[in-house]
């Protein structure tokens, strides 16, 4: 049994991560770390922890001796930095998503779980959903050929909420950028899993909503994150990819599409249909060659579950597959989230060397 603090409990945590463990036998939740009251004791009572389990200080859980590894699902500006002391500490790590605030600090995670020879994993979701497998495994058949068009679209209408205050997520010193780390980075790494490499760039970002009020008081303040993003991006194979990003989607609670067109049909996945994937070949033994819909065999686990979590407890015993997601997932989209930002502030084309050359 897998012993795992977890570090930041928000609603990330305390939704997804929560559900992703209650559904593996495999890990135990023996400490929570977070500097909000009101989410230690929802953590307390969510996992039946002692208050000697219970921390404000991350440094203190990791030092506690209780942890066998640490779930980071913290705001972005913390990421790497608390995933460098629990490496240091000889701890495997989890890091939510984007994996840092720019493509240098995550290379510098990177070199350090090389040096300490330490897993790290990357809370990357898409890779641990049936059908989302489903769809990389059928892909991988090569049933498409040649790809010609990728479009990959992520929108909901969370930054519309009513009363929703200037979170961190709305904050650009501590999130980095808004829906093009939140969103895209998933989106990419999306891309990057189907084995289509962004090699290029335009981008344009933008903010609707341009203040809320602050946490803490009844002051209103800026809003520094983007609420949408639009990426046109070029593609290794010689394809094109088209990525849509928003929280401003009025009357979408989120809808996410894969959809990938090849020179021999095409392959959809929506999660507003998450149960199969729309498929039309010109021609396949397999799936013949008329628009279907194909459903998600069982054996890729129950509909609506998701298996991050058992992922990264196999990944920290050795135990790695082709939903695995590593730093190097987590680093090649951030670098291509800083070739959009950079794109989208200079209104130009930017190649994704020209952010891997500025790595050191």
């Amino acid at each position: 049994m897998k012993k795992i603090g977890i570090i930041g409990y928000g609603w990330v945590a305390g939704a997804n991560h929560k559900s992703s463990y209650e559904i593996f036998d495999g890990a135990e939740i023996v400490a929570v770390c977070d500097i909000k009251p009101a989410a230690l004791e929802k953590a307390k009572a969510d996992f039946n922890l002692s208050d000697d389990c219970l921390f404000t200080d991350y440094k203190a859980l990791i030092d506690s001796g209780l942890c066998d590894a640490v779930d980071i699902c913290t705001p972005n500006n913390l990421h790497c930095e608390i995933a460098k002391y629990a490496l240091n500490a000889g701890l495997p790590v989890s890091i939510e998503k984007p994996v840092g605030m720019n493509a240098q600090e995550v290379y510098e995670v990177k070199k350090l779980a090389k040096e300490k020879n330490l897993p790290v994993f990357i809370c990357l979701t898409w890779h641990h959903m049936p059908t989302t497998r489903f769809f990389k495994d059928v892909l991988d058949k090569g049933l498409l050929g040649r790809i010609y068009h990728c479009y990959i679209k992520c929108i909901k209408e969370s930054g519309l909420w009513e009363g929703r205050r200037l979170e961190w997520r709305f904050d650009g010193e501590r999130a980095g950028s808004g829906v093009l780390g939140d969103l895209g980075s998933h989106m990419i790494d999306f891309l990057n899993w189907a084995n289509e490499d962004i090699v290029g760039l335009s981008a344009n970002t933008g903010i609707f909503i341009k203040e809320r009020q602050k946490e803490d008081s009844d002051e209103w303040a800026e809003v520094t994150t983007d609420d949408y993003a639009n990426i046109l991006a070029d593609l290794k194979s010689g394809a094109t990819a088209n990525i849509e990003l928003s929280r401003c989607a009025q009357t979408e609670a989120q809808l996410v599409e894969f959809v990938i067109y090849g020179q021999n049909g095409c392959i959809k996945f929506s999660n507003a249909a998450e149960d199969g994937l729309d498929v039309c070949f010109i021609e396949s033994d397999e799936f013949g060659n008329e628009k279907q819909i194909i459903k998600t065999p069982e054996s890729y686990g129950k509909m609506g579950g998701i298996f991050q979590s058992e992922s990264f407890v196999n990944m920290t015993e050795g135990k790695c597959d082709n939903y695995t997601t590593t730093i190097d997932n987590g680093l090649k989209a951030q670098i291509v989230i800083d070739a959009a930002l950079k794109s989208a502030k200079e209104k130009r084309y930017v190649t994704v060397a020209e952010i891997e050359n500025e790595l050191k």
